[in-house]
């Protein structure tokens, strides 16, 4: 595992740790990944239906984004994109073979 996959894995770990809401919670374990962090964003792909439908919310989108900015310490922007999960780590392992 890269450097920057563990960092980000902990970002979750702790977003997770924040949530109190246990279906939201349960809705993002294992089905979001974060892509990069910039210096104002934080870029996740998600993975299911069920997580891209809770970011469709904007009440749980502004909920996350505060979560997350208190992980961060600062404010973040979340960006969300929606793969399928086959096709996620599908491109994963071809990245990996070239």
């Amino acid at each position: 595992m890269l450097e920057n996959e563990q960092w980000f894995d902990d970002i979750i770990t702790k977003l997770l740790e924040k949530i109190e809401t246990p279906s939201i919670k349960n809705s993002l374990k294992d089905r979001i990944i974060i892509n990069k962090v910039t210096s104002d964003g934080v870029y996740i792909i998600t993975i299911s239906k069920v997580a891209q439908l809770i970011f469709s919310n904007q009440e749980n989108k502004k909920f996350i984004e505060e979560k997350i900015s208190e992980v961060m310490w600062k404010p973040i922007a979340i960006n969300v994109t929606f793969e399928n999960k086959e096709n996620y780590f599908t491109r994963k392992l071809e990245e990996i073979w070239l």
